[in-house]
């Protein structure tokens, strides 16, 4: 007889009535009553409950359990003493009792164990829900406290529990640390409480997965562990050590977790790996890559380039990075244009088809028959290659900054690139080879090759592309390209997928407008019935923990007016006194970061001063550490860190972070009939989303308090409606000394020691 397909909210509920002991299991259901199979040791024990009353019966015990006539004699002695006064729970359509399930998880089990009851929170999973049960495309934006990474889990488990297609899901994220925190943190602590009320029967699991460069290989690991013993230096013992863990299997093929530079970690890891491998049968990552593609985990996380790398690589004919899934869900969704630009943009360096050209020279040999022609054929790819970047410095336009230029393609670059697209052709085919000793090496550079002509397909063909020059060195430049209608390939790659999606981020949108975010993303092409949209607002107490300051006072931001740099470093020095530090400081320029804290210094004696350079989280880590310092950051500290409690009691934003002008911008300015109309519909709501995910730095906890402060005049004037209708409500002031008073009133004896 047929198990029950649906039975984790009639589990629960008997559990929570007290009638089901740890070792029984639920082995029958007729009308309105379940039942119970317990081996005490000896026997089976068998019990009923009738689920509208919730009164347990004993049945009968016996020596074996239940055949197939045994279930059916059992079922008439239940409907024979059950009642007849209920509706019947298995009735009830799986999306109703899901949804009650998960109202119930909110409201009732959740307190149970320390959670607050937060009534934006359970409204937002229960819109996942339905979101999920309707196969729609969900753009669910929660502001920061609201709950959001609990809500999509329990959302997916119990829309998991009642469907019949229960595959994987994709969490795919941005940070790392938020990696980290669903398999060390959220994903756990619900399992183990879904398990507890007996919602679930076995623990939630994960894997999380990542690119070949972040696994360590065997075989690689063994021969660089050979060539580093060879050595025989004291000072490689450590690593040696690390090495042996590797090919023992006693360290993680994870690279991550190890302490090995970058240069250890691309000299052993599987990017080079083959199938004609001596360790292929043994080989751990080819192990771990089949459990993977299983169905055996409940969540598939990994970041979103990783997700990306894998919708294109089954739009270009190859095998899925991820076994079938049921649901995606893409948290941190503001940062997905970003991970798209780079996974559908090109870059070619100009010392690419130098590189290619040595390994070439590497791989002939003395005895290749062609050896002459091909050595014709790389003198020529190196002279053309000079000629085609060449051109393009030459072709260089528009400054957007220092180091980058926008390009045209002229006759010049058609020439050297038609050349070259012809001679790696021919090369292609020079090293087509049968001899199994030489194919796996030429087949890697004819795979190079090919790579290098599709990029120079896409110079070829310019007019479907955003070009612009990036000059990384004295000598070192790369052209990049991105496709002007990424929107469009978006939505034919992944939205037209019929799955569901979940988009969660604490900006999607401005004021509840989706319109800037859906544009960018493609989404507004996908079908609108599939689209479903909600806003959060967060639980914290904004309007008596927090206060705006906006001075009308400051000169207009300018980069070549002392008077107004001048005027913002006074500013700055007064808040910090009136604040006692505790103070974050935004800049949009790192140059002007740099001068501001070098005079600050000079000025700020009471409080420790500290400047986040590229690419350095320690400021933020002493930052923390010093209870009362001042930090000063660019747009790397305006997202995804927390500093919660009085550490961070001021915010200033220096200017406005409107977007910096870019090849895309200046090329989405084109599809405009007039500047306002792209200033409106594409500068501001990017200035408003990025100061929205700056200002949620300022109050992370229900108890924070925050002043708020923006220097630019044009936050108090021309954009000042704009940007009170998108930030929280909160009192806003002009004044320095009700920022004074607001500290002295919200902050206890010890903030000011």
């Amino acid at each position: 007889m047929n198990q029950p397909v649906y039975m984790a909210d009639i589990q629960n509920k008997i559990y929570e009535a007290g009638l089901i002991r740890q070792e029984e299991r639920i082995v029958l259901t007729a009308d309105n009553c379940v039942l119970l199979e317990y081996y005490t040791g000896k026997t089976y024990s068998y019990r009923m409950v009738e689920l509208t009353t919730l009164k347990a019966k004993r049945l009968f015990s016996k020596a074996a359990p239940l055949n197939e006539s045994g279930y059916q004699k059992a079922m008439e002695k239940m409907l024979s003493q059950a009642g007849s006064e209920s509706e019947n729970t298995f009735s009830i359509k799986p999306a109703m009792r899901a949804k009650n399930l998960l109202e119930h998880i909110f409201s009732n089990i959740l307190p149970e164990h320390g959670m607050d009851f937060r009534e934006n929170q359970a409204a937002l999973a229960l819109e996942m829900l339905e979101s999920l049960q309707g196969n729609r495309l969900a753009l669910c934006e929660a502001e920061v406290g609201t709950g959001k990474t609990h809500a999509y889990i329990l959302a997916v488990t119990v829309h998991n529990l009642f469907s019949t297609n229960k595959l994987p899901t994709i969490i795919s994220t941005s940070t790392i640390a938020l990696q980290k925190a669903l398999t060390e943190e959220y994903i756990p602590q619900i399992s183990d409480i879904l398990m507890e009320h007996r919602i679930i029967d076995k623990p939630l699991s994960f894997v999380v997965r990542k690119g070949k460069s972040h696994y360590a290989c065997d075989s690689r690991v063994k021969g660089y562990r050979s060539s580093i013993a060879h050595n025989d230096r004291h000072e490689d013992e450590e690593l040696l050590s690390v090495l042996t863990g590797l090919f023992t299997g006693a360290c993680p093929l994870d690279l991550d977790k190890l302490p090995l530079t970058d240069y250890v970690k691309s000299c052993i890891n599987v990017e080079r790996c083959h199938l004609n491998c001596p360790l292929s049968s043994v080989c751990r990552y080819r192990d771990f890559i089949r459990k993977a593609q299983s169905l055996g985990y409940d969540f598939q996380i990994a970041n979103h380039n990783l997700v990306l790398a894998d919708v294109l690589g089954r739009k270009n004919g190859r095998r899925s990075l991820f076994p079938p899934r049921g649901v995606v869900i893409f948290d941190e969704a503001h940062k997905l244009l970003d991970a798209a630009r780079q996974m559908y943009g090109m870059t070619m360096e100009n010392v690419e088809l130098e590189r290619l050209v040595a390994s070439i020279y590497h791989a002939i040999g003395t005895g290749n028959p062609d050896k002459a022609e091909i050595v014709r054929l790389c003198e020529t790819i190196q002279e053309q290659n000079v000629l085609l970047f060449e051109a393009l410095r030459y072709a260089a336009g528009t400054s957007y900054d220092r180091n980058c230029y926008a390009v045209q393609i002229d006759l010049n670059c058609i020439r050297a690139l038609k050349t070259l697209m012809a001679v790696l052709r021919r090369l292609s085919v020079l090293f087509y080879t049968t001899d199994r000793e030489k194919r796996e090496r030429y087949d890697r550079l004819v795979n190079r090759m090919e790579q290098q002509e599709i990029k120079l397909f896409i110079l070829f063909h310019h007019a479907s592309s955003i070009l612009w020059l990036e000059m990384t060195g004295a000598t070192a430049c790369r052209v990049c390209a991105l496709p002007k209608q990424l929107d469009f390939l978006l939505s034919e790659d992944i939205w037209q997928e019929k799955i569901p999606y979940i988009l969660t981020s604490g900006t999607l949108s401005v004021g509840g407008d989706f319109s800037h975010f859906k544009r960018n993303n493609g989404i507004i092409l996908a079908e609108k019935r599939r689209i479903f949209e909600t806003s959060k607002a967060s639980p914290f107490d904004y309007p008596n923990h927090a206060l705006l300051y906006l001075p009308q006072d400051m000169p207009t931001p300018s980069d070549k007016d002392s008077g107004y740099f001048q005027a913002v470093v006074n500013r700055l020095a007064e808040l910090i006194e009136v604040t006692h530090g505790h103070t974050l400081i935004l800049f949009t320029s790192y140059r002007m970061m740099e001068q501001a804290y070098d005079e600050l210094c000079g000025r700020i004696t009471s409080f420790p001063m500290f400047r986040m350079g590229k690419g350095r989280l320690d400021a933020i880590d002493a930052f923390r550490r010093s209870g009362n310092g001042v930090l000063c950051a660019s747009d790397s500290a305006g997202e995804g860190i927390d500093l919660a409690g009085d550490i961070l009691s001021s915010l200033i934003v220096v200017r406005l972070p409107f977007p910096a002008p870019d090849p895309v911008l200046e090329y989405e300015k084109t599809l405009y009939p007039d500047f306002y109309g792209y200033l409106n519909e594409v500068i501001v709501p990017g200035m408003l989303i990025k100061l929205r995910q700056w200002f949620g730095r300022g109050i992370r906890r229900e108890t924070d308090t925050c002043v708020f402060s923006i220097l630019d005049s044009r936050a108090s004037r021309r954009y000042r409606n704009d940007i009170l209708a998108a930030l929280p409500d909160m009192p806003v002031t002009h004044q320095l000394s009700d920022v004074n008073r607001f500290i002295a009133a919200k902050k206890s004896g010890a903030y000011f020691e």
